[in-house]
């Protein structure tokens, strides 16, 4: 081999070096590009709230939450994985509609389909700090703590009541709790445990974000529950009726007077002629007597009088003064009422409570 083709073939060599070089050189700076650019697609505030929607599609509410930094309280029994997998009605469809940024933050408006409604929500995103990724357009985004709906749990119940919302145990003591929800109908289950009334659950459908829904469910008494309210009901007026004082303390009725000066009543009676027609109504939530201040859940099943009964009086009396004596009735059956309130049921049945009757206020006869 010649000199000359030695050196023609070194410089083909070269030519092929150079080249392959320069292939894996252009190679390397398109991936680089391509990564540069799919980085810069990934930050963005559209791409966080898409992946932020994207979990609670799926279903992972608790990778969602961790996305916006949420610190998870007791109280935060709803935004569990377990307890939207138990939920209806759920987000289903997501897009983004708007982004509007403004200084280092911006606000992405999306549209969030869930239970067959579509509804519009603002999440608010702000830019981290910078880095030197922020050169080439790289930057980090955090999301704001979003604002989400909320169901607030009331249960007309007293006593001890075993509740779950959405499968999820909720504890419940007698307060309203307020709960923090993702878009979803959640199922109210309870059991309360005793013969006297039942509760038949509810539900509770939050529409979309910031969405505000009450949950409420009534107790309703059973035949035995009902039959002993109203005995316990009639037990307060025997009760009063018991009394041997011409004005009964806390009583619906009772004499305009009583003995005269010098004048002493001895035997005293008070005898029901007719009882009233006692009604008990479904549990009212908004129902609380002056001394009930201990009835954490606000309510109670009222009692009211629809027909009044009558009641007669009668004593002997005796005048040492005069030497006279004789016998002290009313003039004409005075009537007699009972209104007052059912909260609570004890091993014996029912406890009824009666309104205050002050001063004045009972049907008075003489």
């Amino acid at each position: 081999m010649t000199q000359e083709t030695t050196a023609r073939s070194r410089g083909s060599l070269w030519i092929v070096v150079v080249s392959i070089v320069t292939a894996l050189a252009l190679g390397v700076g398109i991936t680089a590009l391509v990564l540069v650019i799919g980085a810069r697609d990934a930050s963005t505030p559209q791409a966080l709230v898409s992946a932020y929607l994207t979990d609670v599609k799926r279903g992972d509410v608790e990778a969602a939450t961790k996305l916006e930094g949420r610190t998870h309280r007791a109280v935060d029994v709803l935004l569990t994985n377990k307890a939207y997998k138990n939920a209806t009605d759920r987000v289903t469809a997501f897009r983004i509609v708007t982004v509007r940024p403004h200084g280092r933050d911006a606000t992405v408006t999306a549209e969030v389909t869930g239970g067959g409604t579509k509804s519009t929500r603002d999440f608010a995103v702000s830019r981290g700090a910078w880095s030197p990724a922020s050169l080439v357009g790289v930057d980090s985004w955090k999301l704001a703590p979003v604002t989400l709906g909320t169901v607030t749990v009331t249960i007309g119940a007293p006593g001890r009541v075993d509740a779950t919302l959405a499968g999820v145990p909720l504890g419940w003591k007698g307060a309203p709790l307020r709960l923090n929800a993702f878009p979803g109908t959640y199922t109210l289950a309870a059991s309360t445990g005793n013969d006297w009334f039942t509760l038949a659950g509810a539900t509770a459908s939050v529409a979309g974000f910031a969405d505000d829904v009450q949950l409420q469910d009534a107790a309703v008494l059973t035949q035995k529950g009902l039959d002993s309210a109203q005995a316990s009901a009639q037990a307060w007026l025997d009760t009063c009726a018991a009394s041997p004082e011409a004005q009964p303390a806390g009583c619906s009725f009772g004499l305009s007077s009583g003995a005269e000066p010098g004048e002493i009543w001895t035997n005293a009676a008070w005898t029901v002629q007719s009882r009233p027609t006692v009604t008990v109504g479904p549990w009212d939530f908004g129902c609380h007597l002056p001394d009930q201040a201990a009835v954490s859940t606000g309510g109670c099943w009222p009692v009211k009088t629809t027909t009044p009964g009558t009641v007669t009086f009668q004593a002997d009396f005796s005048m040492p003064a005069t030497g006279d004596s004789g016998t002290v009735t009313s003039t004409a059956p005075i009537e007699a009422d009972v209104e007052g309130s059912i909260s609570s049921f004890g091993d014996a049945g029912a406890v009824f409570q009666s309104v205050t009757w002050g001063p004045g206020t009972p049907a008075e006869g003489s």
